[in-house]
């Protein structure tokens, strides 16, 4: 069974068609009776040129002429013409015209004869009418049956077409809607509307940019599901590890105790970046604020100085002048972002080697960038970098989880900003992000 809609517009068109020709027929109707129709004209130019050649043949012969001229009238025409003698002609003569556009009931006319003697000329105009006026007969809704099968039938066609049309791709949407609540999101709808070109090929556009946008952020969700508990499945294994020991010897317990601190801090740090992330995925960001970014990038970097002091490395800060720093957003998570940035670049730094940070303002957006003199990054791995959970191998790498850039680029597209990297010309790493800057 079809829904509701198909019917609703099935109906309402039919309806609204034959409504439309009652509408038309009571028009028609109505603006033909203003007018005369060929017949009404045709009939009156008779009678009056009959009456017109009665009265000149009565004026001139008399009743012998007129009865002679009579005698050669059809039987209906004589049925119809009446003569009365009249000694004086009537005080008031009937109007032929009473309404305009109608043939009056008679046509009346008093003549002189040659006997010097009045008659009246009269015409049933009435009794011909119904005499030649054709049987009436009952028609549904005042419409000929030929204009009542043809209206019907094809108002009834053009309606379903209509509604097919209309209700076919509202049923493929609701179709792959419930297909994407059952957990199905490899449905596509645009594909078998798109030679419709209108508005519901566009909804259908909408709805797959839709599903791919859920497949893409299901995957996401479900990759980051796995690499947690994979990175989560060693240190706990360690410490289940570590109190096994324990307990065998006793004499071990100190050792024991020192690893399952080691173990907790590394599932802490992990649980806190991953609070971060989730976090910095937010659209609304929280506690939003105005803060200067030269001064907060200017802090990371003298703490990152504190640590580059025993590798060796070198961090110089570059900015212009004259430039207005101001960024709105969370203070908190951008310096935790640009601080991911500067560490990582610390990491694959070697002794005597330069972390160049230079902070511009580049169309109206702040840009920060981090070059560093590393080894830098594959480049079939550079598009991956900002995913969390990837590390690349390096020497210079150290421990880490490979979630400090992708919180950076959270951070960066929460604030509206963007992210990129790429190789250096003369070698190792190159990170921008650039973020609107706040104008008063």
């Amino acid at each position: 069974m079809r829904g509701r809609l198909f019917w609703k517009i099935l109906l309402g068109f039919w309806l609204t068609f034959i409504i439309m020709t009652q509408a038309l027929w009571v028009t028609f109707t109505f603006y033909g009776n203003r007018h005369q129709s060929p017949e009404t004209s045709i009939a009156r130019r008779m009678v009056n040129l009959q009456m017109t050649s009665a009265a000149s043949v009565l004026q001139s012969g008399g009743m012998p002429a007129l009865n002679a001229m009579v005698a050669d009238w059809s039987p209906d025409e004589r049925r119809f013409f009446t003569v009365t003698p009249v000694a004086q002609p009537p005080t008031e003569e009937p109007v032929e015209n009473a309404e305009a556009g109608r043939l009056p009931p008679k046509v009346v006319k008093w003549v002189m004869g040659a006997d010097n003697q009045g008659y009246v000329l009269s015409y049933d105009l009435e009794g011909l009418r119904q005499e030649h006026r054709p049987a009436k007969r009952w028609r549904f809704l005042n419409i000929p049956d030929p204009f009542l099968w043809v209206g019907a039938l094809g108002g009834l066609l053009f309606s379903a077409v209509l509604a097919w049309n209309l209700t076919r791709p509202m049923r493929q949407l609701r179709a792959g809607f419930e297909r994407v609540a059952l957990g199905d999101l490899a449905v596509r709808l645009f594909p078998a509307m798109r030679r419709r070109h209108d508005e519901l090929s566009e909804v259908a556009r909408d709805f797959d940019t839709m599903v791919e946008r859920l497949e893409l952020l299901v995957s996401a969700r479900e990759q980051l599901l796995h690499d947690v508990s994979h990175e989560l499945r060693s240190p706990l294994a360690r410490l289940q590890l570590a109190i096994g020991l324990g307990r065998q010897n006793p004499d071990n317990v100190e050792n024991s105790l020192q690893r399952i601190e080691h173990e907790a801090g590394r599932l802490d740090k992990m649980i806190g970046e991953l609070l971060t992330l989730s976090r910095a995925e937010s659209n609304c960001l929280p506690d939003e604020e105005y803060f200067d970014l030269y001064g907060l990038v200017d802090a990371v970097v003298n703490d990152a100085r504190y640590e580059a002091q025993i590798p060796g490395v070198e961090i110089v800060l570059q900015a212009s002048s004259g430039v207005e720093y101001t960024v709105k957003g969370n203070a908190e998570l951008m310096r935790r972002a640009v601080e991911n940035i500067i560490r990582n670049a610390l990491r694959f730094s070697g002794h005597g080697q330069r972390v160049m940070v230079e902070l511009t303002c580049v169309d109206q957006r702040l840009q920060i960038e981090v070059r560093d003199q590393g080894p830098g990054v594959e480049e079939s791995k550079l598009s991956s970098i900002f995913d969390p959970f990837v590390r690349v191998k390096s020497a210079l790498s150290g421990k880490g989880y490979g979630l400090g850039l992708a919180i950076a680029r959270k951070v960066v597209l929460a604030h509206g900003g963007q992210v990129e990297a790429h190789n250096g010309e003369q070698g190792g790493l190159v990170i921008r992000l650039r973020v609107p800057r706040w104008v008063a």
